[in-house]
This record gives structure tokens, sequence and C-alpha cells, in this order.
């Protein structure tokens, strides 16, 4: 473009002559069309479970009556499926806490600290998270017969809610669970928690009211259990309660991981009211002691002087007119207390941090004095202790690595229920089972094979320089966490839940052995067997797309009929081999259902799969058409002929839809069938409308060989992209497919770019060949530069190394690397700068004021925030307390910093832009080189600088205040990548410019889209990312917010996962606006034509993720079968729509709709005469 451009142009070119409601409605029906397709794919695809309402009544046995086998066995007078072997039960959850923080060693005291000749080993200290929980191997060795403890495996995704799920209702996850692990919408199938509170049956002897119930911890239990949780101390003062038990509930907010004591604080400050007699002069020392040992446990002081024990007349005490403190102490049935505090250390600092080993410690003294307490009561109580899932090395969840699944149970009673006869008997069904299962080639499940396991997590942690283990890995029983909801159930003489998949933990029923009558263990697997077997039929009379294969039905019922035959056969006689033998056989028929289920939970819609997938070609293929009939027609002659035909064809096609539901026997919902219809119709018409418009289009004429070969290596590469998720190891390796696919199409720009540098070439063509190839080279160099910075997946290891937070294994960054972020705080702006200077664009007073000052503030501010966090994480971590005390001053600098910062770049960048954006001045003809001459009011000729890049410069503008909020939202390193990427891109846009001049071009935008594309995935990747669960930066979502606000944290969180795709994006227009002059003839003759070109830009950028995310829900469709189709397939795709939607949005809406209408509409305002 010509820097010395003089116009005769008037005034008569307003804003008004800019249509954008084309724009807008054009935009928006292929956003929505994508998102449909997007919607019905899912549908077929994300298997989803049908709940049963069915309830198991306390009065009735699963299983036949053995003289009327018509009509189910009716229970005893006191309707307890099992006696109860407990009145009362404790069950507290440490959240995150893995099995081996829950196991101790001996050989790790006496290993370490001993000198050996191996270097190595010296160096080697004991982890931070073992051996803290001391109280729980000696009260296992003291009372063997009182404890036990296990491995307790859980089922993926390993999100507390979706845990929280099945450890209440016995049943397993479907993918689809995912999805709303921050939204707790409430539980509505039974579950133990609802059995406790369902009013008892009148005709039962036992049970003359439902049970009392305490809650303290974390809100999603309150999130899942509405009724149930719901604190029954208003209806008591109001005379309200309906002779239900009385349920104390204090729930404590969950998100903020960065708040170590809060939760836990509030369940320590709140036990000691039911586990303690209230106060009184006559009691003991004891007592009093530990009272103050409760007191010593919270780590804030304002938590343990609360109103909950305050008198019953003030309006927050857990007391009440018929529940006093007496009562609250004698009369609860079931206390369940929730803390997240190792849960938020590992995700705040990682488990190798030395925080995690306060807050263990802390658990560790609460555990004894519930274990005091408990010893205390003289009626049978439970303890049950465990961990809702583990953690990763880097302290994170929701995946199915082993240290994620792998969380710890330990079962106290001050009752013996195990016995050294009924371990024996239980070891030989365990062996009885796994020799039965071997001979069964469908279980291929091998935790559910093998009762046994060894606990790999301790010794791994420990290797020699020669890879020798250094210390041997304790043999620990393994159950599933499934298993605890019809242990607990009938242990509390509760029914089984309905839909339950667990099977009881053997242990606890094992000693139940008298000689005499049925052996307790057998009775236990026998109701279990008939409560899944019942479940299983309901389930398949309900559902006629239940997707269990005929097969396996047939060898279900053939399993279990097996184990009745031998049941019936112990009628005659007790054989205790012969009773060990049936529970083997009632044991493998319930782990036979479960690991089928595992796999085949429900049947894939293969129909909506495919009308979700080609709702999605459509849509590419409508961006495609857009994009090349926009370079030639306006928005407003592309809707003109197109609407018609997307109405009539959208409502012809949602009609032809449903009527052919019922004909076709599809298991489609109205709604369903209504949504395919018209998205396929609209879809459809909309690219037929087009194509044939074309017809009246002018031939294009051909480009020169040079840009038909680039286009067509961005074709290549692309196309490598999308084939990429045809194989596992590419899809799980697919930032290194990424790179080396971007560096490719880099390497061939550059080379056509130099290939323009002959002398016979003139010398304008050389300059443009000349920054063409400078900016693909630099280019190059970044992304080599930004390959540094990695975050391994589990598929990945142990080759790839985590770089991302400066050191392995944590997951806070280094002091240094948060030090380095502030170098960023002079490049970018200087680059900014630096990029506007060709124009002169850089003596505009708005870039004087914003990029040279509000700018760096902004990002200084960010830098400055996450110094702090740094130093915080590092030194105030030393001290669990720091967390709520000293750390609270760098919380409020942190807070006001980040406020700042948004305040700065939002309230000043951008109203600053909206006000003026266009970065020009006036100067006097003998001040410096003219970029573009107007006359003055006083005839003199003046030069306007910024002229030739002014609607380039504008854009950039918008673009810097939003990159200064995505800036603010990375963590250190990805604060470093993501100025690097926006670097890239501003490259990548003045390259393309110069090699459009250089090969005599008018358009590269091909090649462009595809490279912009590849550049976002690269600093997706750069900036801590994987296409996983787990390397989400939950973390994040606290960066200026003190308390969880879900909206706003849910959208903290996505702007730091999807940052660099949203800055991609925003940087696509650049394409067709870099270095536009303010006079452009092409824009103010026909500035509805240049809209359209802008707008086919942002088309041409969403078909190329469209395209990707497309290719990943083809192949994961296509691999529905496949062993790693949850792991790595499914994910890959439920990320590529956020990806692709948030991308064409961001281009399409934000971009074009807004910022870039708005520099056009002022633009045109401009007289030039």
């Amino acid at each position: 473009m010509s820097t010395h451009l003089r116009t005769e142009l008037g005034a008569g070119q307003t804003a008004n002559a800019l249509r954008v409601r084309a724009h807008w409605a054009v935009s928006l029906l292929l956003v929505s069309l994508s998102a449909a397709g997007f919607w019905l794919f899912a549908r077929g695809f994300l298997l989803s479970r049908m709940v049963l309402p069915d309830q198991s009544l306390p009065e009735i046995l699963p299983f036949s009556d053995p003289v009327n086998g018509s009509v189910p066995a009716a229970a005893a007078a006191d309707c307890e499926w099992y006696p109860a072997k407990f009145e009362r039960a404790i069950v507290l959850v440490i959240d995150a806490m893995r099995v081996d923080f829950a196991t101790w060693s001996d050989e790790l005291n006496s290993t370490f600290g001993k000198s050996t000749s191996d270097p190595v080993a010296n160096n080697l200290q004991l982890k931070p998270y073992h051996n803290r929980l001391p109280a729980i191997a000696v009260l296992s060795k003291a009372r063997p017969d009182q404890s036990m403890l296990y491995r307790f495996r859980a089922d993926p995704p390993t999100t507390t809610l979706q845990r929280l799920k099945g450890l209440t209702t016995g049943q397993l996850p479907t993918f689809i669970d995912a999805g709303s692990s921050f939204s707790s919408s409430a539980i509505d199938e039974d579950n133990w928690l609802k059995a406790l509170r369902r009013p008892p049956p009148s005709d039962c002897s036992s049970m003359n009211r439902s049970r009392n119930v305490v809650f303290l911890g974390d809100d999603t239990w309150t999130g899942l259990f509405p009724d149930d949780l719901s604190d029954t101390r208003v209806a008591e003062m109001n005379g309200t309660e309906h002779g239900a038990g009385w349920a104390r509930v204090r729930p404590f907010p969950s998100f903020n991981v960065w708040d170590l004591d809060t939760v836990d604080d509030g369940l320590l400050s709140r036990l000691p009211m039911f586990l303690l007699p209230p106060e009184s002069k006559e009691q003991s020392q004891e007592l009093h002691k530990e009272r103050s040992q409760w007191k010593e446990l919270v780590k804030q002081p304002h938590m343990w002087n609360h109103a909950d024990f305050g008198n019953t007349s003030q309006a927050n005490s857990m007391t009440s007119d018929k529940v006093g403190p007496a009562q609250l102490y004698n009369d609860w049935d079931v206390i369940i207390a929730h803390g997240l505090g190792v849960d938020h250390c590992g995700h705040r600092f990682g488990p190798e941090h030395f925080a995690i080993s306060h807050k263990l410690t802390q658990m560790n003294q609460a555990i004894e004095l519930i274990v005091s307490a408990i010893d205390r009561d003289k009626r049978p109580t439970a303890l049950y202790v465990f961990g809702d899932h583990g953690m990763d090395p880097k302290g994170d969840h929701g995946g199915d690595s082993p240290r994620e699944v792998d969380a710890g149970l330990w079962i106290y009673s001050n009752k013996k229920w195990r016995n050294k006869k009924g371990n024996e008997r239980v070891n030989r069904v365990l062996e009885n089972a796994k020799k039965l299962s071997m001979s069964l080639s469908s279980l291929p499940d091998e935790d559910l094979r093998e009762g046994w396991w060894q606990n790999t997590h301790l010794s791994d942690d420990y290797i020699s320089a020669q890879g020798e283990y250094l210390l041997k890995a304790p043999q620990m029983r393994s159950v599933s966490q499934i298993d605890l909801v019809s242990t607990l159930s009938l242990s509390l003489g509760l029914p089984i839940p309905f839909n339950n998949l667990g099977t009881v933990i053997p242990e606890m029923f094992a000693a139940d052995d008298d000689g005499r009558t049925e052996w307790g263990l057998l009775y236990a697997l026998r109701l279990n067997a008939a409560q899944m077997l019942r479940y299983i039929e309901k389930y398949v009379s309900n559902s006629r797309s239940h997707g269990f294969a005929d097969e396996a039905l047939r060898l279900w019922r053939i399993m279990y009929e097996r184990a009745e035959v031998g049941y019936r056969e112990l009628a005659d006689s007790k054989n205790a081999s012969l009773e060990e033998k049936v529970a083997a056989e009632y044991l493998v028929f319930m782990r036979l259902v479960l690991s089928s289920l595992r796999q085949m939970w429900a049947q894939f819609d293969l129909m909506l799969i495919l009308a979700g997938l080609l709702t999605l070609l459509l849509s590419i293929a409508g961006l495609v058409i857009l994009y090349i009939q926009a370079r030639q027609k306006s928005l407003d002659k592309i809707l003109a002929c197109s609407a018609r035909a997307c109405i009539g064809g959208g409502i012809a096609s949602a009609v032809l839809s449903r009527a052919l539901v019922p004909v076709l026997a599809l298991h489609w919902s109205t709604f369903e069938a209504t949504v395919a219809g018209l998205a396929v119709g609209t879809a459809a018409s909309f690219c037929i409308a087009l194509a044939l418009g074309a017809r009246e289009t002018p031939a294009i004429e051909l480009a020169i060989t040079a840009a038909k070969v680039l286009n067509m290596v961005a074709a290549v590469a692309g196309i490598i992209h999308l084939l990429a998720f045809s194989s596992n190891s590419f899809t799980f390796n697919e930032d290194s497919v990424v790179l080396y696919t971007v560096q490719t199409l880099v390497v061939v720009t550059a080379a056509l770019a130099a290939g323009s540098l002959a002398p016979s070439v003139s010398k304008a063509k050389r300059a443009g060949a000349t920054r063409a190839l400078v900016c693909m080279l630099a280019i190059l160099v970044i992304n080599r530069g930004m390959r540094y910075s990695t975050v391994c997946r589990e598929e990945q290891l142990p080759g790839c190394k985590p770089t991302f937070y400066g050191a392995p294994s944590v997951s806070i960054s280094t002091i240094p690397l948060a030090a380095a972020n502030v170098l960023m705080v002079w490049l970018i702006p200087s680059v900014v700068l630096y990029a506007l200077r060709r124009s002169h664009s850089d003596r505009a007073m708005v870039v004087r004021l914003w990029v040279s000052i509000g700018m760096r503030v902004s990002m200084g501010m960010a830098a400055v925030y996450w110094i702090l966090d740094s130093i915080d994480s590092q030194t105030k971590g030393a001290d669990a307390a720091s967390a709520s005390g000293d750390a609270a001053n760098w919380s409020d600098l942190r807070m006001a910093l980040a406020r700042m910062a948004v305040g700065i770049a939002l309230g000043g960048g951008l109203a600053a832009w909206y006000a003026s954006p266009f970065c020009i001045d006036i100067k006097l003809p003998d001040t410096s080189a003219a970029s573009g001459k107007s006359k003055s009011k006083s005839g003199k000729a003046a030069i306007i600088l910024g002229y030739g890049n002014a609607y380039g410069a504008a854009y950039l503008m918008f673009v810097t205040v939003v990159f200064c909020v995505l800036y603010l939202l990375q963590q250190p390193m990805g604060g470093i990548m993501l100025s690097l990427l926006f670097i890239e891109l501003l490259l990548c846009a003045e390259a393309f410019d110069a090699l459009k001049d250089a090969l005599e071009v008018t358009s590269l935008l091909p090649a462009q889209a595809v490279m912009m594309g590849l550049l976002s995935y690269m600093g997706y990747f750069a900036t801590g990312h994987q296409f996983t669960l787990v390397s989400i930066q939950w973390s994040t979502a606290f960066v200026g917010v003190r308390e969880m606000q879900l909206v706003l944290c849910g959208i903290i969180v996505a702007l730091n996962t999807l940052g660099a795709f949203i800055l991609a994006a925003l940087c696509m227009p650049l394409s067709v606006l870099w270095n536009e002059s303010l006079g452009s003839r092409v824009l103010r003759l026909a500035p509805n034509n240049y809209l359209s070109r802008v707008t086919g830009s942002g088309a041409a950028y969403m078909a190329y993720h469209m395209a990707i995310s497309t290719s990943s829900a083809a192949c994961a469709a296509w691999f529905r079968r496949h062993l790693m189709v949850w792991k790595i397939f499914a994910p890959r795709f439920m990320f590529s729509v956020p990806v692709a939607l948030v991308s064409g949005a961001i281009v399409l809406f934000v971009a074009v709709g807004l910022a870039v209408v708005h520099i056009l509409r002022l633009g045109l305002e401009v007289n030039l005469h």
C-alpha cells in the first residue's frame, strides 16, 4: 500500500452507507448451524444413562419369596435387609486423599537419613505427603479387628461431583457427566442419604423415626441433596416439621482452591458440638483437654467463635426449642464431614509442596480426636475415612491415571467387626472368585479380578540411580469406590439403593458367623446380587435402547441362577466350603455386570451422530462458499439470495424429519427430530442457494503460480492436522504435529518470499519479499522457543518433561519464572510501537497514552500480581496457617492489582479506543516525511501521520486492550507464551501483506487463515494446556475474585483456557485491514463489499477450526468402540467444540461485528476533501 496517497473524496460516504444487518444475520446463522451440529453429534455420541426413579424399600427384599416365587420376599419385622451392625456412623471425606497418603511405611523412616553409596538415594527426601497420617497405622496395628485400610479405586472422571454421585448411589458416571462438574444438579435417583431421611414404614417395629443427620463441609453435597440435607432448625422453631428426624447442615464454598482452611476450619470447629458432651464444670480434665485440642486444630480463630454454639434465640444457632445441646450430642445418627484442604493444597501448590504435610497432619489430629470420641460412645459406631479421588504429580485430578483414581479408605469402629477366621474365609472367596473370573473372557478388568494390590505409588517415589526400588511396595486390599454404598447401607440396616452397581466389602460381613445360622457375608452378597439383577431387569424393560447385548444379558442371568442353585443347596446343610464357593459366584456375577457396564453402558445413536456430522460438513461448506462469494458480493446480496431458501428448506426438512421418526423407528425425541431437520435443511439450502447464485458472479482472475502453490501447501498442512485424529498416538501428540506442520508452512512461505529477491525483480517487490522473509524467519525462531513450554499428558510420559511451571511435579510457578514474565511488560508495547512506526502511527496521542503508558501499567500490574503469587506460594506455604493469616495481606494486594489491571484495560484503553480509535496525527510538512497530505484551514499542505495504515492501526489498538486482559489471566509462563503468540500474529499480518506486494496478488487469505489457525494451537499448548480435563488451570478462576462466583469464575477459566484461540481470532481481520489507508478507494466506493471481505476472512478462519473439530468428531465416532475412546478421542472432541464455536463467535461477532464495524463507520465519516 502506498504511504503517500492524496484523495479528493469528500464526505459523501458516511457511516449510514455501511449496512451490518446482513453480516449479523449470516454470522448468527452459521454459528448457530455449527452449534446445532455439535449438539446433535453429542446427543448421539456422549453416552448418557437412563435414571430409574425406583427406590429400594426397607420392608421388601430384592429377591422372590421362597414359598411364592411370584412376589418379593418380605423383610423381617424390624424392616432391615441385614441386621444393623452399627447404630451410628461418621463419614469423613478428606478430598484427594490418595492411597499412599494414608499408608504408613516404617522403611521410609529407617531408610532416609542413612548414608549409602548411591548419590541419588542420598539426595532423596521423604515426600511431604508420606507418613503424615500415622493415626491410621497405629490404630490399625493396635486394633486389627476394628479397622482396615483399603485402596479405594474411583471410576473416572475423577471430579468431586461425579465421585459423590457414585459414593451415594453406587452408580457409574457416564462420560457426559464430566461436562457437569460444576453444576450440582440434584440427584434424583435412590441413594443411602435418601434412605436415611425417608420416613419409616408404619408397620416396622424397630424404626420409629428417620435418622438424624449432620453435614459439615463442601457445599457440593447440598447442591446434590437439597432436600435430604436441608437444615430443619427453622421448621423446629416454627413447629412445621413433619415427624422426620432433625438435620443440621453447615456447607462452605468449595471452589476457591486458593483457600486451604475455610472449609476444614468450618467442620473442625463444629464437630466438637456433636462429639463432646455440652460443657460443664463437672467435666473431666480429659474432656477439657480434648476441647482445647479441637480449638488448636482450627487455623483461623474467627472460625471457632461462631454463632452456631450460641443460645437458641440467636438466628444462626444450631440449637432449637426441641433440639438442644444434649440432643445434638446424644441423638445424631450419621455425621458427614467433607474437608477440602488437601485437595486445594494440591491444586494450589502441588503435592510436592510442604504445605500439604501441614494439612495432612491437621487431618491426622482430627482422626485421633474423632476416634477418641467414638471410643467413649457405648453405641456401636463406625468411622469411614476416605478420599473421593487422588491427585496426579501436579496436584490435579479429573482423568483416569492411576494416581488420580487410587484414593484411600480406612474403616474403624468401636466394636469388633473383623476376626481371623473371617479374614481367612474372605481370602478363600477372593481366590475362588479370581479362578472363576479368569475362565470368563468377558471380565477383562484386572482390578475386579484381583482383590489385592501392590501399593506402587509409595515405592515409585523412591528409586535409586540404577532404577532399583528403595522401598518394597506394600500389599493391600483393593475395593471399588461404589462398593461403599452397599456396605454402608447394610451395616446401618438400610436397603441397598435401587440403582447400585457396587459390591459389599467382604470383610465387613465375614465375621458374622456363629456356626449355626447363615453366614453373614453370603447373605449380604445374595441381597446385593438380587438387588443388582432387579435393577438390570428393570432397566431393560424400561429402555428400548438400553445397549445391553443379548449375549451379555444371557450370561448375567446364567451366572446369577448358578449362584442361586448353589444357595438353595445350602438349605439342607451348612457347608463352609460350599458357602465360600457360592459367595464367590455371587461376587463374580456382580463384578461381571460392573465390568461389562463400564465398557458398553449405552448404545450410540448412529443416526443422531450422522445427522450431526452432516450438519457440521454443510456448515463448513457454507463457510467456504461464503468466503469465496464475499470477495465479489456484498453480504446484502448474499443474504437476499439465500434467506428464503433457508427458511423454506429448514421448515420443510424439520416437518419431514419429525414424520420419519416413527417410520424409521428412531429413538429421537420431538425436539431432537426438529433440530436435526431444521439444521440439515437450513444448512443444505444455504449452500445450494449460494452455489446457484455463484453463476452470476464474474469470473475470478487466476492467481499466479506462487500464490497457488502457497495455498495448496496450506491446504495440505490443514489436511495433515485433520488426519492426526485418525490415530490415538498422533492425537495425544498433537502438540508435536502442530509444531511440525506450522513450521513446514512457514518454511514454504519463506521460500516463496526468497524467490522474489532475484535482481531482476523490481525494488518494491524485493522490499516486500524481504519483509515477508524476515517475518517468517522470526516466526520460525519464536515457534521453537514456544516449544520449550510444555505440560505433559499421561500418555507422553516419561519421554515428556513438563516445564510450564519452571520445575517438574509442581503446579505453582517459580519466582524466577514469574520475574521473567516482567520482560513482557517492556517487550509487547515496544513491538506494537515498532509495528506502527512504519506508517508513523506511533506518533498519535492515543498510541502514546495507551500503548506507551496505559498498556505497560496494566501489564505491569498483572506481572507483579503473579510475582506476589509465586512468592506467597513458596514462602508463605511453609505454615498452613499462613494461608489465612499473613497471606491475607498479599491477597488484598493481589486482588487490587488484578482489578486495577482490568480496570485500566477496559475502563481506560477500551473507552479511549471507542471514542477515538484512529492512530493519526496532523503535522506541518517541515516536521517529518509525509504519509498522507491534506489542506489545513490556512491553506498550507498538512501531513497526516498514520494515514497509510489507519484502519489496521486502529483495529490493533482494540486487540491490545483485549490482550491485556488475557495476559492477566495467564500464569507466568502462559503470559510469556501468549505474548510471543501475539508477536507471531503481528508478524503474520505483516508478512502476508508484504508477500501480496511481492507476488502481486490481492489475497493469500486461505494460507493466512491456516497459518493463524495453526499458530493458535501452538499458543494453546504453549500456555500450559492439553486437551484433557487435568490440564485445565482451575486456580486462575480466582484472579481478581475473592469468593466463588460460578458464572464469573467460569468465564475467567474459559478465558485462560481459550486465550490463544481468542487472541488469534481477534487478529484475523488484520489480514484485510493491515496497511489499509484512511482514503482507501475500495472502502469508500463500496463499503459493504469491503465489510463482506472482512466477514469472509472471519468465515475462512472459522472454517479451519470447524474442519478440525469435525474431524475430531468423525474420528471419535469411528473409534467409538476403541479401547482409548473415552481417554483420548472423546475428550479431544469435547474440547474442540468450545474451540470452534468460541473462535467463530469471537471473529464474526466481536472482531468484525463490533470492532471492525465501529472503525469503518468512523473512518467513513472522516471528510478528506
